[in-house]
């Protein structure tokens, strides 16, 4: 995975990248994997890792190169030494992921002969969730022999 950003004139560009790859890491759960449930009385019913899946070590990309574009000073007068925001920016990063299943969900519909243009989709993008959008056939998931055995 290969991030760019604009970190302006850094303060401290190890701590701008510990920002931004830990703000990827968080969007990709918001988008992807943290589903807060609550029960009919509204008591939250989603208090552990058991339920809840914040992102964790596996959830990392093997590869993650993060690059900042060189010294573009923030020219507002309020910015520290031209420096910009670190975390904040990143966060919108995990769209894009959410944004590529969305696709990936409207080619496996393709497939599967749904062609509507309407896809209602709810974060976060679970794995059930991205299952069942994509409204797979279980005669499609088999192949029979003629003699009607696997």
């Amino acid at each position: 995975l290969d991030v760019t950003m604009d970190q302006g004139c850094p303060l401290n560009p190890l701590v701008d990248l510990g920002q931004v790859e830990g703000a990827l890491i968080m969007s990709l759960g918001y988008f992807l994997t943290e589903q807060v449930r609550f029960a009919a009385d509204g008591q939250l019913i989603t208090l552990g890792t058991w339920d809840y899946k914040p992102p964790a070590v596996h959830d990392i990309p093997l590869q993650l190169n993060v690059k900042f574009v060189a010294s573009m000073p923030n020219p507002s007068p309020a910015a520290v030494l031209g420096s910009k925001a670190s975390g904040e920016p990143a966060m919108a990063l995990g769209a894009a992921c959410a944004l590529a299943v969305r696709d990936a969900i409207r080619a496996a519909r393709a497939e599967n002969g749904d062609l509507s243009p309407q896809l209602d989709l709810v974060l976060p993008l679970t794995v059930e969730r991205i299952q069942l959008a994509c409204c797979p056939s279980p005669q499609r998931m088999t192949t029979f022999s003629n003699s009607g055995c696997y």
